[in-house]
């Protein structure tokens, strides 16, 4: 199928001659003269390019880049313009344009780049189908933050051995997908992934569950139970919340991994099995050994291999990603209509610290799906403590609240400045901008993330902003 680009252009003669020359170079071409017939077009066809201009009659062309992007990642978008200057170009350029032309547009070099751009969007898509059926494994996980590519790639490397891992983070972020994940890449995928929540059952029947009993092996035995580490043979092991095990059985859960043997509880028959040991901690391991709630010795044993998921808080740009999937996996259950998250409501999702992680945000994406109705999920649908967190413009009050980590909470202030001192001088807007940006930085703590949503600018605009009023991101820790 040729490919297929959009134009959009105010200016029907420049419109119109882009349309013939690339139309005359074997692409279907459609051009719209407005922001709403982009958005229009988007809804009615799918494009491999994009041809925008600078200046529209209902929006401004380097704005739109950030709602393009959202729409269809990795879209390449080449900017045209009668009024270019430097820095609209290294700004269109900073927003992800993939090329800028000046008005008029030289059609030889128009045709080197439109050809450069379809073959780069054609093959990151091949690469995505490709990543895509190469995280097929990974289940649930979701996220293309830097440090979830880390646990994906020790997630891939360790999967096909029989390394112990020890899997640690905060609750709700994930560790039970991450085992899952793991056995559903190894050798032993074709059995059934045997778990236990050390923390969920009381620790008198936890030794029974892990390694079964004997019938009469005490009182309520009527018949033989066969435990989790029996049930895993050949298969995986998963030790949820490990650390929350009694210490005595510790040590028995250090004897079976001596051999991988053990007697059901009441029994003498020596058993063994072949089986992989997977486990997760929420405490951090070393403070768990010096109050005594892990054994070092165990700690040792399991931790050949250790996956750290990271909380939500500090990899907050995959939770654009997270929040549209259970959106979507919801709705689908429910049997409702909603098919994206308004900006502002995903503004105060970002800026909201979650505390409960990934299990946070999914229990509030599910109420926010089961109590309303609709196609766009709004602000208003969000569970209070979330929705109070947007971020909004520098002139309102920024509302701020307690950090996970246990901080004492900032005091909130308003960002706005006031134009004019009581002298009757007018403030520089250099002045006014170096403020909104400190401010967001002290807020946020430093978080590059929440600081360039409540600012609403690009992530690589703040960095620039950094480096050009010399800001030091330590400072703002």
């Amino acid at each position: 199928m040729d490919p297929n680009i959009l134009i959009i252009d105010d200016d029907d003669v420049t419109r119109q001659r882009l349309e013939v020359t690339l139309t005359k170079c074997g692409y279907r071409v459609r051009g719209e003269a407005t922001a709403a017939g982009m958005r229009q077009a988007f809804e009615e066809a799918q494009f491999d390019t994009l041809l925008l201009d600078i200046l529209l009659p209902d929006a401004n062309g380097i704005d739109l880049i950030p709602e393009i992007q959202e729409r269809v990642p990795d879209l390449p978008i080449i900017m045209i313009t009668a009024h270019g200057s430097i820095e609209i170009v290294v700004e269109a350029m900073q927003r992800g344009a993939f090329d800028f032309f000046p008005k008029p547009v030289e059609d030889n070099r128009l045709k080197v780049s439109v050809k450069n751009a379809l073959q780069q969007y054609a093959l990151k898509r091949k690469v995505t189908t490709l990543e895509k059926t190469r995280r097929a494994g990974l289940g649930d996980l979701i996220g293309g933050s830097p440090a979830m590519q880390v646990v994906y790639h020790i997630i891939e490397t360790v999967a096909p051995t029989k390394a112990p891992v020890l899997i640690t983070g905060e609750s709700g972020t994930g560790k039970e997908l991450v085992a899952r994940a793991i056995h559903n890449l190894s050798p032993r995928r074709n059995n059934e992934l045997a778990d236990v929540n050390c923390a969920a059952i009381p620790k008198e029947l936890l030794e029974s569950e892990l390694f079964g009993h004997e019938k009469s092996a005490f009182t309520g035995a009527v018949r033989r139970y066969t435990g989790c580490c029996e049930r895993a043979h050949q298969s995986t092991l998963f030790l949820d919340e490990i650390g929350e095990m009694e210490y005595n059985l510790q040590a028995k859960i250090l004897r079976f991994l001596q051999d991988f043997s053990f007697n059901r509880v009441g029994g003498e028959e020596k058993i063994h099995v072949d089986t992989r040991i997977l486990s997760a901690t929420n405490r951090p391991p070393q403070e768990a050994i010096r109050q005594g709630h892990l054994r070092e010795d165990l700690y040792y044993r399991l931790n050949v291999v250790n996956i750290h998921l990271p909380p939500l808080r500090e990899r907050i740009e995959d939770l654009p990603a997270l929040a549209d999937h259970f959106l979507k996996k919801y709705a689908v259950e429910y049997g409702k209509a909603f098919t994206a998250i308004a900006p502002g409501a995903l503004r105060a999702m970002q800026s909201y610290p979650w505390p409960g992680n990934v299990r946070e945000l999914e229990n509030c994406i599910q109420q926010a799906v089961l109590l309303h109705t609709g196609k766009i999920l709004e602000i208003p649908m969000l569970p209070e403590a979330v929705r109070t967190m947007e971020i909004k413009t520098p002139r309102e009050r920024i509302e701020v609240t307690v950090s996970s980590s246990g901080a004492e909470p900032l005091e909130t202030e308003s960002l706005e400045p006031g134009p004019i001192l009581p002298d009757g001088r007018i403030i520089p807007l250099m002045e006014l901008e170096k403020k909104a940006v400190e401010q967001a930085l002290r807020i946020t703590r430093g978080n590059i993330a929440q600081a360039a949503v409540g600012l609403q600018i690009s992530q690589a605009t703040l960095y620039r902003k950094l480096r050009e009023y010399d800001f030091n991101l330590k400072d703002f820790k």
